[in-house]
């Protein structure tokens, strides 16, 4: 039985890779150095050996060895991965994109398989409500002019893995908005810093905005009669398997819950493919918690997620028994990011890979 791998991956601000470049950038250019640079509040490492630091994505992405991985993070330009993979993979991938950011979204097809992929532009009609703005309020607002709209700045990016005609795999690899807010500090919680603890709440609304729209979509795509389809969601949703402090004490779900669908519609409810006793132990990235006095906590924020139509047994593609996991072994290989100093040149992105394995 033919099996296909997909991963979902973070590399980590591959913009530094092309010196924190986007419209003046020249082709084929890979620096030396980068220094680092400041975009507004945002801070980029500096890395003394750039070459050897896309060795380190490179060696990860291959090891891991799957023939679909959704990038997260990945640099403006298609074109910039395309010399990415000329210069590090070898070529043996066909690069698809979703909208360009400074953070972009895009997978790596592998050769063997890419005439059997069909990528679904970010403009297209079907992903209109993506780009569509959703409605909410800040915390405390019922007024008119209390609503605010938000939209994805990342664009979901579609695929569509068709290796025969009654046979298709949708596979929507995502990056949602961060938690990052105003609250940075366990001081300005215990302290009740009314702007900052708003701004957090207010960023958490936003990143269910999001989720709302793919939502929404899911339950389009999954409508009768096509209520078997085989879906995958995989990418770096910014979310963890339990509620933080905030969420707790605000009592606000989890988006995973809530992109997973309800329990009362089993014909829409996603399960998450890694097995119980795998995700029970799973974490991908790991962080200075300014609400527990800057320790450093482990988290899995980086998912993969299964249409009923494939853990029913209903759809053309079965998720391989336990193939769920973090690549932890594999990231190892190539991290040397083990001391206090958290330089960027060694380490080949500060999130794990996740990948699963599909029958078809």
């Amino acid at each position: 039985m033919p099996q296909l791998k997909i991963a979902t991956f973070n590399a980590e601000w591959m913009f530094s890779l092309f010196g924190a470049q986007w419209k003046d950038w020249q082709s084929p250019n890979i620096p030396a150095t980068f220094p680092g640079k400041k975009l507004g509040e945002i801070k980029l490492d500096p890395i003394s050996d750039v070459p050897a630091l896309c060795e380190r994505i490179a060696g990860v992405i291959k090891d891991v060895g799957a023939q679909i991985i959704g990038i997260e993070e990945g640099p403006p330009l298609k074109e910039q991965m395309e010399v990415f993979v000329q210069r590090f993979l070898n070529d043996e991938y066909v690069i698809h994109y979703s909208n360009s950011r400074m953070q972009s979204i895009c997978a790596l097809v592998h050769r063997s398989i890419s005439d059997y992929i069909i990528a679904c532009p970010c403009n297209y009609p079907e992903t209109q409500m993506f780009r569509t703005p959703v409605p909410y309020y800040k915390w405390g607002g019922i007024t008119e002019q209390d609503r605010k709209f938000h939209h994805f700045d990342r664009v979901p990016l579609i695929l569509n893995f068709c290796p025969a005609a009654d046979k298709e795999l949708e596979i929507i690899v995502v990056h949602t908005k961060s938690k990052y807010s105003l609250l940075k500090t366990c001081e300005q919680w215990e302290n009740r810093d009314r702007e900052a603890i708003l701004d957090a709440l207010d960023a958490r609304a936003a990143l269910s905005a999001e989720v709302t729209c793919l939502r929404k979509y899911l339950d389009a795509k999954l409508a009768p009669p096509n209520e078997h389809r085989a879906i995958v969601v995989a990418g770096d949703l910014n979310e963890g398997a339990s509620a933080e402090l905030i969420e707790q004490e605000f009592l606000l779900h989890n988006i995973i819950d809530e992109l997973a669908g309800s329990l009362l519609l089993p014909a829409c409810h996603f399960r998450h493919a890694m097995t119980p006793d795998v995700l029970a132990k799973a974490k991908t990235t790991r962080f200075a918690d300014p609400f527990h006095e800057g320790e450093i906590v482990e988290e899995l924020i980086d998912h993969i997620l299964i249409s009923p139509g494939i853990w029913q047994g209903k759809a053309p593609f079965e998720l391989k028994v336990g193939s769920c996991q973090v690549e932890t072994k594999v990231y190892d290989t190539y991290n040397e990011d083990t001391g206090p100093k958290r330089e960027r040149g060694l380490r080949p992105s500060d999130h794990k890979p996740v990948s699963a394995v599909f029958n078809y």
